[in-house]
């Protein structure tokens, strides 16, 4: 059996009992030594050691070793995402702490070197050898995961469930109050209206809680109602200033007490620094909006729309504007994605839509970078895991902190001040006071045309000179590089960090996503229907949904509702609109609910109103029923129900065609119809056919013979009946 990194190795006794636990942990290239660490015990944890492959290889042979599947702790290398997300920032910093020797490999295994290393790291972090130690001991009793640094409280404590003291815990003091569940709902009372509305410091809050909760009385003095604390049963300070802190972080503590703006400029570290990361082309990407310095007027340009939002993606290596997006919409994770799609896509098409031709070599960027950064706005979200599938790492400068985000800083301040000199119905970001000229008399450019306007000056912008604020490398002195955007993208395209992801990729991880279902009408999605071509062709629209599932995630551009997006396999697929909502074509989402709550609101008027009209329907009904059932009794009284189906034939074509002339559109009678049907015995409503004679004819002995039998037959019928009745 073949042994690799990770590989479990359990020694055995002459009984076959564990004695030994083994993990590999690095092998050479030759196949000749391995360094295992011995983890049987999670307390005492061990250092690493060398051993010959050939050794191992042959005690399994001899049945001495066995190589095991089994994981030391997967409860804590594969934890829960809430549990991960809890203590994801205490493994962060212990791995940080080792990272950058723990790669040092087979250095950090030898004892000599391994106590060098340690020691640059302490020097470096500021924490002690023992600290770094174990972290390294558990990195390596968990197989080399960073997840093996995690907090291990899977055991500790029981979960879900608070202590119950029946007496103060802690030293022994003259309180004897013991805090509960009531004194815990005053504390968080107290915090939000003393500290938090009235900004009192902790202490005066304690003294305000206790006046207003934990009172037995008052007393007059100065004419004033005194309130008189209880302190046998007020809690100390100490016990609301513990339970204050650790029910709370420190971001909430400095936001209570100095506002969210203060706290997150001082409580927030930013998680990276773009442009230390920023060691060539592709390595890190900064995106950011601003509005811009224009105000913009609607298609018809008869409606002033005010400022636009432009979202702009750059390379902070070479400066280069790799991708922008306009929108009138408000800031949003969408938005920014959209600008990301630009900047990971084929300008040469993009350009094409605005009536621009240029060339790739113009503005060669279509790919996707290393680290994105942003400011703990649109990208502060739980989308942002998504990045990890097109592995792009997400990092997040602090709020309010437009310092460490300075390239595309400056390039906003270098584009709106372009727009100001160039383009009317631009302002400046100020507040327009008294008798100043109001520069949207001027404003004339509508979205299209502003979206024209940016695509040649990011054109002009990434052939520009850089600022004198960017230093050169040493290679792009020797290579005597030309020092533009463009030129310093493409000298280090054989060195960049730069992927690219199709078009379907990038659709399906960055654009919203929201529950379908799958129904015998098609995909019903906000009350629209879509289908595609697979699912006609497998029949997922005859009741069994996909697979059996009925409820799918899709993907979707809320701009427009033509189409939505499908993972199936490996494939995303395109749904269409079905033809019941084919009319709602090219229409916005939010056009789409307007339409959808419209007709709701008016299926719900009219089901009021439909009441009224049922209940007079239900009225006349009963009416109409009534005299028909009177009628019908008194004119059968004397007449059997046998007797009543017979002569149907006869009698069903008289009243039809009494009931046709009536309905005729040749009829010219102005009576209503209740007087033109004359109700008359069934006999006298069969019309008897005139004789020969009558006729002025003369007839033939066989009709005479026809005419005869007839009669004849007519006679014994009516005979029959007679008898019967």
């Amino acid at each position: 059996m073949q042994i690799v990194i990770n590989s479990i190795i359990e020694r055995l006794d002459e009984d076959l009992n564990v004695i030994e636990i083994l993990r590999v942990l690095w092998i050479d290239e030759e196949q000749r030594n391995v360094v295992v660490v011995n983890i049987n015990e999670h307390v005492k944890k061990s250092y690493p050691y060398f051993i010959s492959c050939e050794v191992i290889k042959i005690e399994i042979e001899e049945k001495k070793s066995r190589v095991s599947d089994q994981e030391t702790d997967i409860q804590l290398l594969s934890p829960e995402e809430n549990y991960l997300e809890k203590y994801k920032e205490n493994r962060d910093r212990r791995w940080n702490l080792i990272k950058d020797i723990v790669q040092q490999e087979p250095a950090i295994y030898l004892s000599i070197s391994r106590g060098k290393l340690i020691h640059e790291a302490h020097l470096a972090s500021g924490k002690s050898k023992k600290v770094i130690r174990d972290n390294l001991l558990k990195y390596w009793f968990y197989g080399k995961s960073k997840n093996g640094l995690l907090d291990n409280y899977f055991n500790c404590g029981v979960p879900g469930k608070q202590r119950q003291y029946k007496q103060k815990p802690g030293p022994v003091s003259s309180n004897k109050t013991v805090v509960n569940d009531t004194d815990i709902e005053i504390f968080k009372s107290a915090i939000k209206v003393f500290h938090i509305r009235l900004g009192m410091s902790i202490r005066t809050t304690h003294e305000k809680m206790c006046e207003t909760f934990y009172k037995r009385g008052f007393y007059r003095k100065y004419g004033v109602k005194v309130p008189i604390v209880d302190p046998d049963k007020a809690p100390s300070e100490r016990q609301f200033r513990y339970w204050y802190t650790n029910n709370s972080t420190l971001f909430t503590r400095k936001s209570n007490k100095y506002g969210k703006r203060r706290a997150t400029m001082e409580a927030r570290a930013m998680l990276g620094n773009a442009s230390e990361k920023a060691l060539c082309v592709g390595a890190v990407f900064e995106v950011d909006a601003t509005r811009s310095d224009i105000i913009l007027v609607s298609f018809d340009r008869k409606t002033i729309l005010g400022k636009p939002t432009v979202y702009v993606v750059m390379d902070v290596f070479s400066r280069i504007v790799a991708g922008y997006h306009v929108s009138l919409a408000s800031e949003s994770w969408f938005e920014a994605m959209v600008a990301i799609e630009h900047a990971a896509t084929d300008k040469v098409e993009n350009c094409a839509r605005f009536g621009i031709e240029i060339l790739e070599e113009d503005w060669p960027c279509r790919h996707l970078p290393q680290n994105l950064i942003g400011d703990r706005g649109e990208l502060k979200s739980q989308l942002s895991e998504r990045f990890v599938n097109l592995n792009v790492d997400v990092l997040n400068a602090p709020s309010y902190r437009g310092d460490l985000k300075p390239f595309i800083e400056s390039n906003f301040h270098i584009t709106n001040e372009t727009i100001r000199q160039l383009l009317s119905g631009s302002t400046e970001a100020r507040q327009i006071v008294r008798g100043d000229y109001n520069p949207a008399r001027d404003s004339s450019w509508t979205i299209e045309e502003f979206n024209r306007f940016l695509i040649i000056y990011f054109l002009t912008y990434n052939k520009s000179a850089l600022s004198r604020e960017f230093l050169p490398t040493k290679d792009m002195f020797i290579d005597k590089v030309e020092l533009t955007p463009l030129r310093v993208w493409n000298w280090d395209k054989g060195k960049r960090l730069l992927h690219e992801r199709q078009r379907k990729a990038l659709r399906y991880n960055l654009l919203p996503r929201e529950e379908a279902k799958v129904t015998r009408f098609g995909i019903e999605f906000r009350g629209l229907t879509y289908t595609c071509g697979s699912g006609i062709e497998e029949g997922w629209f005859e009741g069994n949904g996909i697979y059996g599932i009925t409820k799918i995630d899709v993907t979707f551009d809320p701009r427009n509702c033509s189409s939505i997006f499908f993972k199936y396999k490996n494939d995303l697929l395109q749904c269409l609109l079905t033809g019941r909502s084919k009319e709602f074509e090219d229409l916005h989402f939010s056009e789409v609910e307007k339409i959808i709550e419209y007709r709701n609101s008016q299926i719900k008027e009219q089901e009021k109103l439909e009441k009224q009209h049922r209940a007079e329907l239900h009225a006349f009904a009963e009416t109409l029923d009534k005299s028909a059932r009177q009628k019908t009794i008194e004119a059968t009284q004397d007449k059997s129900f046998y007797s009543r189906n017979q002569n149907k034939r006869e009698t069903r074509n008289a009243d039809s065609r009494v009931w046709g002339a009536i309905e005729a559109i040749t009829n010219v009678s102005s009576k209503p119809i209740s007087e033109s049907i004359v109700h008359k015995p069934a006999e006298e409503k069969v019309v008897k056919l005139r004789s020969a004679d009558e006729m002025g004819e003369k007839s033939n002995s066989n009709n005479s013979d026809i005419q005869a039998l007839f009669s004849k037959k007519s006679y014994e019928r009516r005979r029959r009946n007679e008898t019967h009745e």
